[in-house]
């Protein structure tokens, strides 16, 4: 595959960075599904921690601080715009069900694929579609005046029995968050 290198601005580095976090989190659930049943309680619930700590701060950072800017630029709210939040929606939706089937014991693989693919396919639309329309549209000077939160690096540990034997650079994005693979690989 090819490796490309797409520029950043550097107000969303740090979005994009949490994008990294959640497509690695995303990617051990799905592995925990096809792996043994005994470790998908862990994977699970490894996986509600992260949503619970650094997820939902992050939908709120977009939906408070980034997403207004856009409505305040454009005639009207962006399609991609609306789509992402009702996929904000849908994954607070999902996320719930896989709750609530960790408090029942009952965690099957099917609710941890749709979770991690949701989520995974989530965020490649905010990095392929909804970041470059706010870099093309948003001045400068607005961006420039964007500021989030300082991160929580590291993310969640993996959950006993569930390994990514690929490492982290092959979680789905390279080191590097401006550095994105070929087109079924880009990240962020």
């Amino acid at each position: 595959m090819r490796c490309t290198s797409v520029k950043r601005d550097p107000a969303l580095i740090p979005l994009t960075h949490d994008h990294h976090d959640a497509l690695a989190q995303a990617r051990r659930l799905r592995i925990a599904a096809t792996g043994e049943a005994a470790h998908r309680g862990d994977a699970a619930a490894a996986f509600l921690e992260f949503f619970d700590t650094e997820a939902i701060s992050h939908f709120r950072e977009e939906e408070e601080l980034l997403f207004p800017l856009l409505v305040e630029v454009s005639a009207t709210v962006p399609d991609l715009l609306q789509r992402v939040l009702v996929e904000h929606i849908q994954i607070h939706c999902l996320v719930r069900r896989l709750r609530l089937d960790l408090k029942s014991s009952t965690v099957g693989a099917g609710i941890m694929l749709e979770v991690g693919e949701c989520l995974e396919a989530h965020i490649r639309l905010e990095e392929k579609q909804l970041f470059p329309l706010i870099e093309q549209v948003l001045p400068a000077s607005m961006l420039v005046d964007l500021t989030f939160p300082p991160r929580r690096r590291g993310g969640v540990p993996e959950p006993d029995g569930v390994s990514d034997a690929a490492g982290p650079a092959a979680s789905a994005m390279e080191h590097d968050p401006n550095k994105q693979r070929g087109e079924g690989a880009q990240g962020g």
